[in-house]
């Protein structure tokens, strides 16, 4: 039973190959109709010129006053800023706000003879309302940004790849000036926030404070010569350090409140560039052998699918099997409606 079964194992890979080897050239001519698919593909895609910059992020810049006041009286704060995170950058350099604000923009184009044109132009989105044609200008603008985030050094890679050198290193350019913004505009709405705050405080900090000193110069005044009393004296070393205390709070808080006017009018970058932007001279490799190879290897696999069904159907003709006409039937019918509404869309173009 078994050398049966091999037997007809043996004959059946038999009669495979010899179907390949009587289809080679149909399956060849398949293959060179993929492999003429794929070099169209790749002729007819344009050149992508890629423009790449590099930073790192910055940690928060020093403690805040808020968080050097709090440790002063024991509390710990976090020292470090999740928003400022390789990750949170990444997200930011894709994000629909600030690429909304870039795609509004103009860019000088070298190689359209120094035109400037919108970007919205020049990516060609059809015209309609203003913010329905940004909304499509920044999903565009997505897909040719790409950002990733290094873990171990934390340096934050920015590529973007346009069909023109000139609009991709504006584009690099601009992505980093927005990125400069954000941090500009949030460090500055929080150091405001702060200043805010310090300053009802200080002026409360300032207020106990005088109280403070008034009731020790009210005592010292009215007892010269504490020192021959034990509960004077007490009463004298309370007032001392409750005068100290708030000594310290005012102190701590005017230097917060100075440092919060400071941060809120700071405009130095929260980034560090390892890389400034640049863009390659040369476009970007199209792998053009290997799409070529790839339409050449699906091609003929459809070939052989093809050789498969044909022979599949004729073996169904052969045997006349009811089911099996039936199927093939079916398939001749729905060929012909294709074919039918091909012609006609073809007739609506030329018309």
């Amino acid at each position: 039973m078994t050398e049966e079964v091999l037997r007809e194992e043996e004959i059946s890979l038999l009669s495979l190959g010899n179907t390949l080897l009587k289809n080679r050239w149909r399956i060849l001519r398949w293959a060179g109709v993929g492999a003429v698919v794929a070099a169209l593909s790749v002729i007819s895609s344009p050149a992508l010129f890629q423009a790449s910059t590099s930073f790192v992020p910055q940690g928060n810049d020093g403690r805040s006053g808020l968080a050097g006041l709090a440790g002063q009286l024991g509390v710990t704060l976090p020292a470090s800023n999740p928003a400022l995170s390789p990750d949170f950058y990444v997200s930011l350099l894709r994000s629909r706000e600030l690429l909304g604000h870039i795609v509004r923009d103009t860019v000088l184009v070298r190689e359209m003879g120094n035109r400037r044109i919108a970007l919205l132009d020049l990516f060609v989105i059809a015209p309609g309302v203003a913010n329905r044609r940004q909304e499509l200008g920044a999903k565009l603008l997505a897909t040719l940004v790409s950002a990733t985030a290094d873990k171990k050094t934390g340096t934050v890679l920015v590529e973007v790849r346009t069909r023109w050198p000139s609009v991709s290193l504006h584009l690099v350019t601009a992505l980093i000036g927005g990125v400069n913004e954000y941090n500009q505009r949030t460090r500055q709405t929080q150091a405001m926030a702060e200043r805010k705050f310090l300053d009802g405080r200080l002026a409360t900090a300032g207020a106990d404070l005088r109280a403070s000193e008034d009731r020790m110069e009210h005592f010292l005044q009215t007892n010269k010569q504490f020192s021959t009393s034990a509960q004077l004296s007490f009463e004298n070393e309370r007032l001392k350090r409750n005068l100290i205390l708030q000594q310290q709070v005012f102190t701590s808080l005017t230097q917060a409140y100075e440092d919060a006017r400071i941060r809120e009018v700071r405009d130095t970058p929260a980034i560090t560039m390892v890389e400034s932007p640049s863009v390659r001279t040369e476009p970007e490799p199209r792998g053009r052998l290997k799409r070529v190879m790839l339409g050449f290897v699906l091609g003929g696999l459809v070939g052989v699918l093809l050789t498969f069904m044909n022979r599949a159907a004729a073996n169904i003709r052969k045997e006349q099997n009811a089911e099996g006409e039936l199927f093939l039937a079916t398939l001749s019918e729905i060929k012909l409606e294709l074919l039918g509404a091909f012609s006609r869309r073809n007739r609506q173009r030329g018309s």
